[in-house]
């Protein structure tokens, strides 16, 4: 009976010692990768349509910088393009007195005088916009008047093999009668039309030799705080959701605004909330066992990566934050889902 009695102790204290060896703590899902988007320069954000809890892919482009564009002034041939993607405007206009040099299509005028013209009164009264041949021996072309000055008046050359200094004769009637001329002048070349700008140089879209049209944009620049590597567009580093959002479309940001945060998903683990008692059996490498509330059927493993070492007060206790792998193993996981770690 005694040895009964012993027998039925030792198994219940074992039982006891079993039980309190074993116990459970909270846990739930963690990303801890979060990466914090910092406008890289100052600027105003074009419009978007990006909410909190969104997801993302890597290199997906998250905001746009308006830019400050500049484009050609004048239709013609890019002659020189000064100034290459990252440049600083203004130290490229005070080395070479401008971004880029278009030369006009039709670079050659005329500075006529109508003194010359044949004795009618109407062969000395032209009008801006008016058609003309021109003639210099056996050279033919045509031309256009610009602009009128009493006397005076300006021709740009359309078509003809001229140069600067010759003399050319000017006619309203295309046979070159001499009843029809309306005077004569030197040729000159119009001044190559110069393309300035100020701040960071961002995109380049012109080439020396390109045909441009008046209009067409040929550089686009950014505040000149900017690194010359920067870009227009602000992307996504990883794959993940948007956790916080802290951007409006329009707003004008400075260098260095916290825009959003993205939250890695790629690189999920598990965060226990582990009792003070529950710390000295608990070391860096253990493996534990845990349950999922999404998957209550089933049982996982994981190892113990970090534990943080301190601590933060609930209900008269201490709980420290202990971190371990997760199994993605056929689940789908999100941050914030719960779970129960088995602590043995």
């Amino acid at each position: 009976m005694k040895l009964f009695t012993l027998l039925t102790a030792l198994l219940l204290s074992i039982s006891l010692c079993a039980g309190a060896l074993a116990s459970t703590a909270d846990a739930r899902i963690v990303a801890p990768n979060t990466a914090k988007i910092t406008a890289p320069y100052a600027g105003t954000l074009l419009p978007f349509d990006w909410q909190s809890g969104d997801p993302v892919t890597a290199s997906e482009t998250l905001f746009s910088y308006q830019t400050t564009p500049i484009y050609a002034p004048y239709s013609g041939k890019a002659a020189a393009v000064h100034a290459t993607r990252g440049d600083d405007a203004s130290a490229v206009q005070s080395r070479y007195g401008a971004l880029a040099v278009i030369e006009p299509i039709h670079p050659l005028y005329i500075a006529a005088s109508n003194n010359d013209a044949y004795d009618k009164d109407e062969n000395k009264y032209l009008h801006a916009g008016e058609f003309l041949y021109l003639k210099n021996g056996n050279d033919k072309g045509t031309g256009r008047v610009t602009s009128v000055d009493g006397d005076r008046y300006t021709v740009e050359i359309l078509t003809g093999p001229y140069d600067p200094g010759d003399t050319v004769r000017c006619y309203r009637e295309s046979g070159y009668a001499s009843d029809s001329e309306t005077g004569r002048g030197k040729v000159y070349r119009y001044p190559d039309i110069t393309v300035t700008g100020q701040g960071r140089i961002l995109s380049v879209n012109i080439y020396e030799g390109q045909m441009v049209n008046t209009g067409d944009l040929i550089f686009e620049t950014a505040d000149i705080m900017a690194e010359p590597d920067s870009s227009r567009f602000i992307s996504s580093p990883n794959t993940g959701v948007i956790s916080a959002l802290y951007a409006t479309s329009g707003q004008q940001v400075y260098r260095g605004q916290l825009l959003c945060e993205i939250m890695d998903l790629t690189a999920l683990e598990l965060s226990i909330e582990l009792d003070e008692l529950d710390i000295p059996v608990i070391h860096v490498g253990d493996t534990l066992t845990y349950t999922l509330d999404a998957y209550p059927d089933r049982t996982f493993t994981g190892s113990v990566t970090r534990i943080f070492p301190i601590g933060s007060p609930k209900q008269n206790a201490s709980y420290y934050d202990v971190r371990m792998t997760v199994s993605t193993e056929n689940i789908t996981l999100y941050p914030g889902m719960n779970a129960t770690v088995t602590i043995n």
